[in-house]
């Protein structure tokens, strides 16, 4: 249960990074995006960091 809830947090956190990309693509070409993504990247960030530590430690303490 653990171990999925930190895998979704991981990939949730990727998209958002993903999205934060292609945000600053697309405003270093002058193209008009949606500002989502910029005005969430420190709240991505933080949910990718905790997504992949946790992904460590449930690994750590199964083996």
């Amino acid at each position: 249960m653990l171990k999925q809830i930190f895998d979704w947090m991981t990939v949730i956190g990727l998209i958002l990074l993903l999205g934060r990309i292609l945000t600053a693509v697309f405003l270093f070409l002058d193209i008009p995006f949606t500002s989502f993504f910029k005005d969430y990247s420190i709240i991505s960030i933080i949910i990718l960091i905790i997504g992949l530590i946790g992904q460590q430690v449930v690994k750590d303490r199964k083996s």
